[in-house]
């Protein structure tokens, strides 16, 4: 039998307390199990917001985006749709060839990059039921849920930068679209620690001294002290998205494309004094790195080539826990002209 999206159901017990704030630690406990978001629930206008995609997709749901209408389309695979549209107060709901309208008294919306929506919309829309452990501070979605198994959250050591996505395992299993989404999406939001940064800048910063620590740089003294180029010739760092291409030439049939993001860095006085290293990152704590080549030569089949073999024999670094007088030494050295994240527009 196929299953419906199912509207009309009651919600029990939802008696989520008001006052919950984003850093509270709320969990969401979905059919058995917790689930885990890089986006945490919060309460905005009296209502607990949660991450649409995480929701819907833990449910088997098909999340799709419509970035030109600003709008969310949700299907179960069985002929139910819902059409959601930022700051719009309504879902539109068809099923079963039939449609009507939900009214919600608080709009989905954007916050770090994230849909939100309010919990009850998702509940009604789901046709699941929603309980509030309010000892354990856990949002119940659907059946199966033991208190006894919950065990007292511990405070995770947050990572004193405001890095912390440096170190997610959780990402390790992921595909590389997913990965390199992930740190777009985390280095350009704004730091937590320094104010006026994006993360992406300060990462940046971090992974430039532990690369000093573990002695890469050409310049001996370099790697003795990590600010010797900076502050005489200023801090670059650039982007290589994913999908852009290998080689360099667009119309090369055969051409390959970069399959992650790379964070770049460079600084010294002319191209031929330049230290400079692409990476990626492991989410453990580590990065891969190589060196690109400043100027390519020759066809295309051979810069391809190249690269390719380049990019095949990545060298891994560890971050180094550096302490914040640090990074901000370095942060001084970054020129608006090779910043990434100001030439953007992301700040």
């Amino acid at each position: 039998m196929k299953k419906k999206f199912i509207l009309g159901v009651s919600i029990l017990a939802l008696a989520i307390p008001t006052f919950v704030t984003a850093d509270s630690n709320i969990r969401i406990w979905m059919k058995g199990n917790l689930i885990k978001s890089d986006a945490a629930p919060y309460i905005y206008q009296e209502r607990t917001m949660v991450p649409l995609r995480v929701i819907s997709e833990n449910l088997g749901k098909k999340v799709l985006w419509d970035k030109a209408n600003r709008s969310v389309q949700i299907s179960d695979g069985y002929g139910g749709v819902l059409y959601l549209t930022i700051d719009k107060k309504e879902i539109e709901n068809f099923a079963g060839g039939n449609g009507n309208t939900i009214k919600l008294d608080v709009a989905p919306r954007i916050k770090d990059d994230r849909t939100f929506v309010p919990l009850r919309a998702i509940a009604e829309a789901f046709g699941e039921r929603v309980d509030w452990d309010k000892d354990k501070r856990v949002v119940v979605i659907g059946e199966g849920y033991d208190t006894n198994k919950i065990k007292e959250e511990k405070k995770e050591v947050l990572d004193p930068l405001g890095l912390d996505y440096l170190y997610n395992k959780d990402m390790a299993g992921k595909s590389d679209e997913e990965k390199s989404n992930y740190e777009k999406r985390m280095r350009e939001m704004p730091s937590k620690v320094f104010k006026g940064y994006k993360n992406g800048e300060v990462e940046g910063c971090l992974a430039w001294l532990s690369f000093a620590k573990a002695g890469q740089f050409f310049e001996p003294e370099l790697n003795k002290n990590p600010y010797l180029n900076p502050r005489k010739d200023g801090l670059g760092i650039g982007v290589i998205e994913r999908g852009e291409s290998m080689s360099g030439f667009d119309d090369y049939e055969k051409d390959e494309k970069f399959k992650r993001e790379l964070l770049g860095l460079n600084s010294g006085p002319c191209m031929a004094g330049l230290e400079h290293f692409d990476y990626y990152l492991n989410f453990d704590g580590t990065f891969n790195y190589f060196m690109l080549p400043l100027h390519y030569q020759g066809t295309a089949p051979e810069m391809l080539k190249e690269v390719k073999n380049i990019v095949s024999h990545p060298k891994k670094i560890k971050f180094i826990k550096a302490d914040k007088k640090e990074i901000e030494k370095l942060l001084k050295t970054l020129e608006d002209s090779r910043n990434h994240y100001k030439l953007n527009n992301l700040a």
